[in-house]
């Protein structure tokens, strides 16, 4: 029988693109023995692995999830033979039918798969039947809500879906109805539903009805919803080529969700990325670190969460992992609270509230007179309050100074200290063309203002952008910011003079 719990494993994290190294990092300063990787997962071996998963979901801050390996890596080629290598697998050894589970995927280059969806789709039907034939019952899938898409007094779309694929439906039943129409139809009567409420209802001009509107009513409706993730044990599926393999996902909502991005700014960077860049400066915890275009805050917020040394899962309130059988069922052996005697055991739940008030207790104090001065600036007065919002949920408000101005007003602490980057890209906001004065204006901002001594980092996904800074690079780093590549372009600031006889060398 199956036990997440006890079962001597391995376990494979996950995260982005260009992070395999900061996670290795991690790992290796928690102790762990690293067995392999690739460029999106990190494979170790679990010495503990009720003390193991737990330690790993609370600490991890360039992770993605913390996935147990359930179903070895077999063929697999069609969407049938997944079906049955789901089906076959001891389900009711480690789900219960009284609790949601949901599904996630990676499937990549598989011929007979156009739609990652019905990878899903088919491990649900699986794990429901098999459940179903061995409990008696059928469970839970997921936050399933009511969708109804209405266009001129047809409906389009009338079923329960997936919370977090409702938009993806909607978009999908309205985009296949308004290829059907002619050219000459201008207007037309919509109403969308979800869960009840109304998103979208009336007569809209057809020419310029945007999605992106309905989309933003959609996140300001659901958002703690869709940003809390879905109560729920987990299952992620992984499938390449003619080979899948099936893991349990005891993280749930990805642990870069670390629930203190109430609100997001324009292009907001991923918390579990943003980690990832600050540990890619070299930033010591204790020198400045100021972020011009801080947006929503993200960068400056994790800088300070390593400063205090904040775990990032201390923040969250649910895991997959509370979802498992066993959960609450006593480990002989194991011990949580100073009071209790070892040989009685203790579950996993107990041992978790004592990681969690163990973490918090080892928490630098927030007055500590010692912390870095860490800087936030946008010319943008929301994204700064937004901003101050994020950092105050996060527990570190106090901890850095937030303020409006243009990034060339920064003004700089006490140094030597790095400066960080985020700078509108292109793709997503304006063209490159009229980026360019930005990118000019940061490289002289960079060589006249900034002390020597300090290291400067700027990502952005544009090499043309990159080269209008005017600076000589001393470390270029990969890295995959949602779907664009981008990279992460380190600067040693000298005097002015010296500057100049290097700037003709600038990333050529």
């Amino acid at each position: 029988m199956r036990n997440l719990w006890r079962d001597p494993t391995t376990l494979a994290i996950t995260c982005g693109k260009g992070i395999v190294p900061y996670l290795k990092q991690e790992l290796t300063e928690l102790g762990y023995e690293i067995l392999g990787n690739n460029e999106t997962m990190v494979g170790i071996r679990a010495k503990n692995a009720c003390r193991d998963i737990l330690r790993l979901n609370l600490s991890l801050r360039t992770a993605q999830r913390v996935l147990w390996p359930f179903v070895q890596e077999v063929r697999c080629r069609t969407l049938d033979d997944l079906y049955r290598l789901a089906y076959y697998a001891p389900w009711e050894q480690v789900l219960s039918v009284d609790e949601s589970f949901f599904v996630n995927n990676a499937t990549h280059d598989v011929a007979t798969v156009n739609d990652t969806r019905m990878t899903t789709l088919k491990v649900k039907d699986a794990i429901v039947d098999r459940l179903r034939e061995k409990c008696g019952r059928r469970p839970n899938v997921g936050d399933s809500v009511p969708v109804r898409v209405v266009a001129e007094g047809e409906t389009l779309f009338e079923k329960k879906t997936p919370l977090r694929s409702a938009m993806r439906v909607v978009r999908a039943a309205l985009e296949d109805w308004l290829n059907t129409l002619s050219e000459e139809q201008e207007r037309a009567e919509l109403l969308i539903e979800i869960d009840g409420y109304d998103l979208m209802s009336g007569s809209f001009y057809l020419p310029k009805l945007d999605l992106m509107v309905l989309k933003r009513r959609f996140e300001r409706t659901f958002g703690a919803r869709l940003t809390g993730g879905t109560p729920g044990a987990a299952v992620f599926v992984y499938w390449e080529g003619t080979h899948a393999k099936i893991y349990i996902d005891t993280t749930g909502n990805s642990l870069s969700r670390r629930g203190y991005r109430k609100e997001g700014w324009v292009a907001p960077m991923q918390e579990a990325l943003a980690a990832a860049c600050v540990m890619a400066t070299g930033w010591d915890k204790r020198e400045p670190f100021v972020v011009p275009f801080s947006g929503s805050g993200t960068p400056a917020i994790e800088a300070a969460m390593m400063a205090r040394n904040i775990l990032p899962g201390t923040l969250r309130a649910d895991f997959a992992f509370m979802h498992l059988l066993g959960w609450t069922h006593i480990i002989p052996g194991e011990k949580a609270g100073e009071s209790v005697r070892k040989r009685f055991g203790a579950t996993p739940q107990a041992i978790w509230r004592e990681m969690v008030a163990q973490a918090r207790a080892a928490e630098v104090p927030a007055t500590d007179p010692n912390l870095p001065t860490i800087v936030g600036v946008d010319w943008e007065e929301k994204a700064v309050e937004i901003a101050e919002a994020n950092a105050e949920a996060a527990g570190v408000g106090s901890n850095i100074k937030f303020f409006v101005d243009d990034f060339t007003d920064t003004s700089l602490p006490k140094g030597p200290g790095v400066v960080f980057m985020n700078p509108p890209y292109g793709e997503r906001l304006e063209d490159e063309e009229s980026l360019v004065p930005l990118y000019e204006g940061i490289g002289q901002w960079l060589r006249t203002q900034v002390p020597a001594g300090w290291r400067a980092w700027v990502i952005t996904s544009s090499k043309p952008l990159s080269l209008k800074i005017g600076l000589k690079t001393s470390t270029i780093l990969p890295f995959k910011n949602g779907a664009l590549d981008c990279r992460l372009l380190g600067y040693e600031v000298f005097e002015p003079a010296a500057e100049a006889e290097e700037a003709e060398a600038s990333e050529a």
